[in-house]
């Protein structure tokens, strides 16, 4: 991967085959250290091998990834139709049973690579616009294939979160 330093963030398009079904191009922006971390210097060959890490077990994190974000699926479909009227926005925000159908709702917008790890494994963060949370989107923040937090796409940017779950 080559990253390069561009609207304040280490950032590169890489392609992740087992996310082309939630992106609308063969690459997925991925941006290293999205708090914390300034254009110089380069990244290291450490920072290097953490977003590789990412490169190398995006498909094992998306299952669980998948997984959790349908489980907590009809819990936000519910919220989302205390608001709007069912009838008129049930075709944006149908009933899903599987994994399968997540792609109909969401899509994969970035992923963030942070600098801490743990066990030789990065904390990532996985931004995705949703249909039940337009203005806020969904982030899930991952350490491994375990999911450390769910919630709006803030979460997949924010270090903290990650520095929390890291003192545990």
């Amino acid at each position: 991967m080559e990253f390069t330093f561009k609207d304040s963030f280490w950032q590169a398009d890489v392609p992740l085959p087992a996310w082309a079904d939630f992106t609308k191009s063969d690459t997925t922006l991925v941006i290293f250290a999205p708090v914390g971390r300034d254009e110089t210097p380069p990244l290291s060959e450490k920072e290097a091998a953490l977003a590789q890490w990412l490169h190398d077990h995006h498909a094992q994190q998306k299952t669980a990834l998948l997984n959790a974000v349908l489980a907590a699926y009809p819990e936000a479909r519910r919220q989302f139709f205390d608001d709007y009227d069912i009838d008129e926005n049930e075709d944006d925000l149908p009933t899903i049973a599987s994994v399968d159908g997540l792609p109909l709702v969401m899509a994969l917008q970035e992923i963030n690579v942070h600098q801490i790890e743990k066990a030789g494994a990065p904390y990532v963060g996985y931004q995705f616009s949703c249909k039940w949370e337009e203005e806020h989107g969904l982030g899930v923040l991952m350490h491994g294939d375990r999911v450390v937090e769910i919630g709006g796409a803030e979460t997949a940017f924010t270090l903290w979160i990650a520095e929390r779950d890291l003192k545990r």
